[in-house]
């Protein structure tokens, strides 16, 4: 009877240890290989994907420089040196010009060419002697017919081992009729150039007439196996079209090929070329990843085995009563208890058990309560951080943002200045205008994302609401969109930011004008207005397709959006919602499914005590220059705009003005001459404004002193320390003209 007890016993043992040997083996085996054949998928997929990005963003940078090249031969042909050259028509005089404009530009240029109205030849410049005019000015002469037609002719020309952009300006000479001629110049796209253009993590291979004519590969032998591998895609590909994202093996590594064409018009033959992108790393990582894991999972298996063959002939005798027993617990009854059937572990067990049943009815009631804490404050944290994305998104941007706003105020103000009609100068004046209200929207954003407190004044809602109706007349009279304006005979004054208003109204105007847009022929929104009890209410109600009851609780979330990619942000309503309740009022909204959609905003009234409205004049009023004229000023900048806006300002006043475009050129500069004022950017890449700054205070104690700075960008705690320490000044921008001159005249009066 031991016996039979006995081989019974291992009988069983050996069952339960050959399943659970075969699970332990065969689960994680199939797992890694479905999750090694899905990495390695996504691996590849991730590479093409960026491979294709790279294609988009190549071409991109091939297109812009080509549109950097126009810009430079339209300004050459408006030379007054070129006009002199073309109206005199002699031969000798304007190759000799086109010498000197090779020379001018020292950079890739490679020839210029200057055909006459019939479209012959009439003379040239070259660089070096690769490149036969002859040849050039007859394979160019596809861009040439275009610009004889009075467009600016484009395109890509191989010759020989070269790859040339061309560019054909037409040229016409005032107080001439007709076409004077055509500029051709054809510009070397070097391997330098393909360099600066290449994607990051990407190479470029040029290809004309199936042989390299330009390359970032390094090595003869690297470029004649992509060359032998580009032949034989393109031998497979579809006639009239380039091969899909292909594998290469070259040289034993791992590449992604993309192909393609570039300039290839009706007027140019343009150029093939191969972007290649390694993911030869990756597969390595993967690779030894993949051991590891192999590793460990051998390794585990072998010390679970051992553990349950220990445990195994522990447990089968009392696992059945712990197991009803579990059960009952799992189904709620925590009064089911287990006896103890032994006096060792297992009995131990048993009464461990019945006091985890006992603690957890106990701790029940304690963990739902806890939840509830837990669940409110995940989504404070939740909405904490969304918040706290928009505030670093918003920062990052407003650089870039407020340096081009700067060049629109300051040069739509000059030109106010300039004798222009009155409807012009109306014109020029809306462009100031709106140049300075998209410096306020930024402004707004940042304040709603740090939750600053807006500057306040007293508003009349009526006033606010047509200047935005005004500014949106065009978008809503193009999606047949029209307005109802049903506004109370009287309404008290709040105390509000005008701008920050007008950015709430506008967000709910677009949102409802791209609602309407698609489904009504003629859209209709009502805005109503009334008073009630120290509030000012304001309605927005349209005939679009109303909101989604499922949406309608999260359209204040911050980037939460229904319209397709692309299409929004998701951060409009959101910063509507953060405006208004900073203004200490409510919006919500209403709406039905097919009925349109109402938009309510409650605004407080304004107490009796506040002061009366102030009105405002021009929005840039310009202030008479009160600094002496004829001082020298450096300006520093990395943007040319920035720089060309300071040196028209400061040479009008008198002054001589130098321009730097970065802080290296400036110390460069000022070892030559010195300077009364230097006016500087903060954020530079290179040797930025602080960085500069401490240099000129070892090197030039007095020229630090006279350093006025000028920023775009959200200037942080340190920054502000480092202009107290030193008692600098810093100007924001975007500035008015005013402000900009005033600046420079106090300056120029403190330092005297």
């Amino acid at each position: 009877m031991p016996t039979t007890r006995r081989s019974l016993w291992f009988s069983l043992q050996a069952k339960v240890m050959a399943a659970v040997l075969t699970l332990l083996i065969v689960l994680p085996a199939i797992t890694l290989w479905i999750t090694d054949k899905s990495i390695t998928r996504q691996t590849r997929d991730s590479a093409g994907q960026a491979l294709t990005t790279s294609r988009a963003v190549f071409v991109q940078s091939l297109a812009n420089r080509a549109g950097g090249l126009v810009a430079r031969y339209r300004n050459v042909i408006s030379d007054s040196r070129f006009q002199t050259a073309v109206r005199l028509g002699d031969v000798k005089t304007m190759q000799a010009h086109l010498s000197e404009l090779l020379e001018e530009f020292a950079d890739d240029t490679e020839a210029l060419v200057f055909v006459s109205p019939d479209g012959k030849y009439f003379c040239g410049a070259r660089r070096g002697d690769k490149l036969s005019l002859a040849d050039f000015a007859r394979d160019v002469s596809g861009p040439v017919r275009v610009a004889l037609g009075g467009d600016v002719g484009t395109g890509s020309q191989v010759l020989g081992d070269q790859v040339l952009n061309v560019v054909a300006v037409p040229v016409v000479v005032p107080g001439t009729s007709g076409l004077a001629g055509v500029l051709v110049a054809g510009v070397h796209l070097s391997e330098t150039v393909l360099q600066q253009l290449k994607p990051p993590q990407t190479e470029v291979m040029l290809l004309a007439n199936g042989t390299v004519v330009g390359s970032t590969l390094r090595g003869p032998t690297t470029k004649a196996a992509v060359l032998g591998w580009a032949n034989s895609a393109a031998a497979g590909a579809p006639a009239g079209e380039d091969p899909e994202i292909q594998e290469a093996v070259i040289k034993d590594e791992h590449f992604l090929a993309l192909t393609g064409d570039y300039g290839r018009t009706a007027s140019s033959p343009g150029f093939h070329f191969v972007l290649l992108s390694s993911y030869e790393q990756r597969l390595d990582a993967l690779q030894i990843t993949w051991y590891r894991v192999l590793g460990i999972s051998l390794a585990g298996i072998v010390a679970s085995a051992l553990v349950v063959w220990f445990f195994i002939g522990r447990v089968t005798r009392p696992l059945r009563e712990l197991r009803d027993s579990a059960e009952a617990v799992g189904r709620g009854d925590f009064s089911r208890r287990v006896e103890r059937f032994s006096n060792d572990e297992f009995g131990e067990l048993a009464v461990t058990f019945n006091q985890m049943t006992s603690n957890l009815q106990n701790s029940r009631v304690e963990l739902e309560r806890a939840m509830q804490t837990v669940k409110a404050t995940q989504e404070q944290l939740i909405q904490s951080e969304k918040l706290s994305a928009v505030g670093q998104f918003v920062a990052g941007v407003a650089h870039e943002l407020n340096n081009p706003l700067t060049a629109v105020i300051g040069f739509s103000e000059l030109l106010q200045t300039a004798q222009t009609d009155e409807k012009t100068k109306g014109h020029l004046e809306r462009i100031a205008k709106s140049a300075h209200r998209c410096h306020k929207i930024v402004h707004s954003l940042l304040s709603f994302a740090r939750q600053e407190a807006p500057v306040r004044k007293l508003v009349e809602l009526h006033t606010v609401i047509d200047e935005v109706l005004e500014i949106m007349a065009y978008d809503l009279r193009t999606s047949n969109v029209s307005i109802v304006k049903e506004f109370a005979p009287t309404l008290p004054q709040i105390m509000a930011d005008p701008h920050q208003l007008q950015q709430v109204f506008v967000n709910i105007l677009g949102n409802a004008r791209q609602a309407i847009e698609p489904i009504q022929q003629e859209g209709c929104i009502v805005i109503r207005t009334h008073s009630e009890e120290g509030w000012v209410v304001i309605e927005f109600q349209d005939n679009g397709p109303g909101i989604k009851p499922q949406h309608l609780a999260r359209i204040f979330d911050p980037f939460f959006t229904t319209k397709p990619a692309g299409k929004g942000t998701g951060l409009g309503l959101s910063l509507s919602y953060g405006l208004i309740q900073e203004h200490g009022g409510k919006i919500s909204a209403q709406s039905e499914p097919g009925h349109g959609a109402t938009f309510l905003i409650e605004l407080p009234v304004a107490s009796n005590t506040t002061p009366s409205l102030r009105r405002s004049g021009t929005p840039f009023p310009f202030a008479a220059p009160g600094a002496p004229t004829g001082k020298t000023i450096l300006v520093i900048d990395d943007e040319q705009w920035i720089l060309d806006l300071a040196s028209e300002l400061l040479r009008t006043e008198g002054h001589a003005v130098e321009t730097a475009s970065s802080g290296q050129q400036a110390l460069e500069l000022m070892a030559r001459r010195q300077f009364d004022v230097l006016v500087s950017d903060w954020k530079m890449p290179g040797l930025n404004g602080i960085r500069l700054h401490e240099h000129l205070l070892a090197t030039h104690p007095e020229s630090a002193k006279r350093t006025l700075f000028m920023t775009g960008d959200v200037v942080s705690d340190t920054f502000q320390t480092f202009l107290a320490e030193h008692q600098l000044t810093c100007l924001s921008k975007p500035f008015a003209i005013s402000e900009f001159r005033s600046a420079v005249a106090r300056m120029i009066r403190v330092n005297r």
